[in-house]
């Protein structure tokens, strides 16, 4: 699916947002790779490179804002996150340590094109912190098997 907004959620309604003359124009393709009812991890591309573009794309696009975004979680001031309380109980967390929550942005992979002598393009890699794992069991969400901990044999993640 492709994102490119138009229009954002306000109180439950669609409305048109109003571009202007200096704005970008910002598309992002995404995937939802594991859902509950009330949480989400989705696997985003940034098809242009507009700064902040994913936070504002899934805040203000779609109305699902990320996990510890504060800048983005609202339209109309900058204050911690607040969360619903079906989360914060799943995250063990009460509303005032919602600002503690670290936002859960992560840049999986990222490919550079071949560029001089390089004949192939090159492809980085990066597993997810262990928050990031963690907080997604808290959430009841599925992480990817190409993104697993490796277990150091004593039932805890090895080093990353």
């Amino acid at each position: 699916m492709t994102l490119s907004p138009s229009y954002r959620m306000d109180n439950g309604k669609m409305v048109r947002v109003r571009t202007s003359r200096n704005a970008h124009v910002a598309v992002t393709q995404y995937q939802v790779l594991s859902s509950t009812a009330s949480s989400a991890l989705l696997e985003l591309q940034p098809v242009t490179g507009i700064k902040h573009q994913l936070r504002v794309h899934l805040s203000f696009g779609l109305d699902c804002p990320i996990l510890g975004d504060h800048k983005y979680s609202d339209w109309n001031r900058l204050a911690p996150q607040k969360l619903p309380a079906g989360t914060l109980k799943k995250l063990g967390l009460p509303q005032a340590k919602a600002r503690h929550v670290p936002l859960h942005l992560h840049a999986r992979q990222l490919v550079l094109p071949a560029l001089g002598p390089r004949k192939e393009e090159l492809s980085l890699v990066c597993r997810l912190p262990r928050y990031f794992v963690r907080s997604l069991g808290h959430l009841g969400l599925e992480v990817p098997s190409r993104d697993q901990v490796p277990d150091d044999g004593a039932g805890r993640p090895g080093p990353q």
